[in-house]
């Protein structure tokens, strides 16, 4: 998978809400190529871009959850909070909004993570309060 398309908030169809907040975090770390909101279930709530690519990477991203889970289970550690998948010089950030909800950040390997850590956690939690309500 290639990554060279540049966000469009213009494509994102879902509450006005979920889409001001993923256009804060977007502007907030440089260089994202994209942010997904996904479900328990592994599909896409809110994206910055739309298509299969959207699909596929929330399924991948809900099952790497599962996968890590059950490593840090069976290590008897606690559940994991963020997942990350180094690939050539892009990173796949996974964060755990809690209840099954994910935020996905493709980004550049050369951004500094930590940073980047920080801004998907606030903006996370007002997703999950978002998500919350809409529910």
């Amino acid at each position: 998978m290639t990554i060279d398309e540049s966000i469009d908030l213009n494509l994102i169809s879902t509450d006005g809400g979920l889409a001001q907040t993923l256009e804060s975090l977007a502007s907030e770390i440089g260089g994202v190529r994209a942010l997904v909101v996904g479900d328990r279930a592994g599909l896409p709530i809110v994206s910055t871009f739309r298509g299969p690519t959207s699909l596929m990477m929330t399924a991948m991203a809900t099952l790497a959850l599962s996968a890590a889970t059950k490593v840090t289970s069976g290590l008897k550690l606690p559940e994991p909070e963020d997942i990350l998948i180094e690939a050539g010089g892009w990173c796949v950030l996974v964060q755990l909004l809690g209840g099954g909800y994910t935020l996905t950040c493709v980004l550049p390997a050369d951004e500094n993570l930590g940073l980047i850590k920080l801004a998907m956690k606030a903006r996370g939690r007002e997703i999950r309060e978002i998500l919350d309500e809409m529910m």
